[in-house]
């Protein structure tokens, strides 16, 4: 067996089902050769890390953040470095006086900042006051428009609004980080949320979990591509894994 490149989600994906299965699903990754390990994650970097040491994960090769707004390597020595090439890029997208303007003159009553964090390259909303995600998504677009911050609005969890630099999302991340470093394919890319459609996209096997994201909201010609595992979290990851021929055989402990 050849490599490949495991990109995975964390809330919804990764952290999803018993913590047993994950850990079926890691030892097995470990032992595959030429496998590497990404996660992409909507949360902040300092988030990120705290979920590694509370689910005490093995720490991915590479670390997507703020929903592609950010983008860092673990070293040999164990230290986390961001990637300041697509930092730059990211960065060259965002207009953050703008951005900060439309926090600092009020937000729509429809929307909050997610509590505790601090984003980068990016505002991180949640609906507020009731309101549904469409509602909400379209405030935050004519506050942006209102205030020319040219952006892209990723909605996830029916609950969260991501106001991202135009272009710049998990599957840009994803495609740079893959050109940039010659990792190997084929590119699984995992994920729960309408912010993993990117990903999805960049994937050459895009897994979606069996409770995601509904066919509905999934753009067809992405919708024929993608495969719904037959479990929950890692285990149906698992399974998908090994009836693709990536993993041998089925998770022991079902």
């Amino acid at each position: 067996m050849s490599g490949f490149h495991f990109v995975t989600d964390l809330d919804g994906t990764w952290l999803a089902g018993p913590p047993a299965a994950r850990r079926r699903l890691e030892a097995a990754l470990a032992v595959r050769p030429g496998v590497v390990l990404t996660f992409a994650t909507g949360r902040t970097f300092p988030s990120a890390m705290a979920a590694l040491a509370q689910e005490g994960l093995r720490p991915p090769h590479h670390l997507i953040t703020d929903v592609g707004a950010a983008l860092f390597h673990l070293t040999p020595d164990g230290a986390w470095v961001e990637d300041q090439a697509w930092a730059r890029l990211a960065a060259s997208a965002w207009n953050a006086p703008a951005a900060a303007g439309i926090v600092d003159s009020g937000l729509p009553a429809t929307v909050r900042p997610q509590p505790g964090l601090a984003p980068l390259r990016r505002l991180a909303l949640q609906t507020a006051g009731g309101a549904g995600l469409s509602e909400a998504g379209t405030a935050v677009a004519e506050a942006c428009r209102a205030r020319g911050l040219a952006a892209d609005i990723l909605p996830s969890h029916g609950l969260y609004l991501d106001v991202l630099p135009p272009g710049i999302h998990k599957g840009s991340a994803l495609a740079f980080l893959q050109a940039a470093h010659k990792l190997p394919r084929p590119i699984v890319g995992c994920g729960d949320s309408a912010n993993d459609l990117a990903l999805f996209e960049a994937a050459d096997l895009p897994l979606l979990m069996q409770d995601g994201l509904p066919d509905g909201e999934i753009p067809t010609p992405l919708r024929d591509r993608i495969y719904r595992t037959k479990a929950p979290g890692p285990e149906g990851i698992h399974l998908a894994l090994a009836a693709f021929g990536l993993l041998e055989g089925a998770p022991h402990g079902r």
